[in-house]
């Protein structure tokens, strides 16, 4: 029993540096290209994710360590940017967008 209660709490430490690890890539997101490489890493260490687990993981990482305002802008400039494109620059800056926005939306509710 101790052991399996010491397991959990040992994986949601890995878990809380593995988000600090993810906002510190986040912060030095420059092109659509590093958000790609985001995605990738978050695959590498959770292999076979869906879409929905990893629109969570982005969450829960905004919402845990909150983007700054420059950052908000420097996202949606980007999901613009390639907006109409058919491509992976199109989905990744779309779903992450959309972390982005529900992230903030979920933090509104916790303050109310």
């Amino acid at each position: 029993m101790i052991y399996y209660l010491y397991k959990k709490s040992y994986k949601k430490d890995i878990y809380s540096f593995y988000l600090y690890y993810l906002r510190y890539r986040i912060k030095h997101v420059k092109t659509c290209y590093d958000i790609i490489n985001i995605f990738k890493n978050i695959n590498f260490y959770f292999r076979n994710i869906c879409s929905d687990s990893l629109c969570n993981i982005i969450t829960d990482c905004i919402k845990t360590y909150p983007l700054y305002n420059y950052e908000i802008q420097k996202f949606s400039t980007l999901q613009q940017q390639f907006d109409m494109n058919l491509g992976i620059e199109n989905y990744v800056t779309f779903i992450f967008w959309i972390c982005v926005i529900k992230s903030i939306l979920e933090n509104q509710k916790l303050l109310n």
